[in-house]
């Protein structure tokens, strides 16, 4: 498996751009989970779902204008900003709104890490389904 903090360092090789328009940090990060285990690419991939599903809040979503995938996106943004930025828009709702931009909405590219991870890895289609759904409105306690 994968500790919060492992989860984190990786995340960290992003660079803390989430509008930045370059896949090249993604793919290195792909690369770099592939040379591990298969278990540390799936717990990258439960890390960051359990990451995407705390932030799946209405507060945060009211008043954006964003579509479900467009919150999603937003989501992944502040993921790839990093562990402080997750814990300030959860300590602060105002703290969201550099996020929800277009521009913001390439850090979805983090989404397909761990299946491009798994599938350098063995060649074989990514199956796993993450314990937590991260989809808009999937937690239903903040919803």
């Amino acid at each position: 498996m994968l500790t919060d903090d492992e989860f984190w360092e990786l995340v960290a090789t992003l660079g803390a751009r989430p509008d930045a328009q370059d896949d090249t940090p993604y793919e290195e990060l792909t690369e770099k989970l592939a040379q591990g285990p298969v278990d540390r690419i799936t717990g990258f991939a439960e890390v960051l779902a359990r990451q995407l599903y705390e932030l799946d809040r209405r507060y945060l979503a009211q008043g954006t204008g964003l579509s479900d995938d467009g919150f999603l996106y937003a989501r992944c943004a502040v993921v790839v900003a990093g562990r402080e930025v997750v814990a300030t828009v959860l300590a602060d709702k105002a703290a969201f709104a550099p996020y929800a931009t277009d521009e913001a909405a390439h850090a979805e590219s983090i989404l397909d890490v761990a299946s491009n991870a798994y599938r350098l890895k063995t060649g074989r289609e990514w199956d796993h389904i993450e314990k937590f759904d991260y989809e808009t409105g999937s937690n239903e306690k903040w919803w």
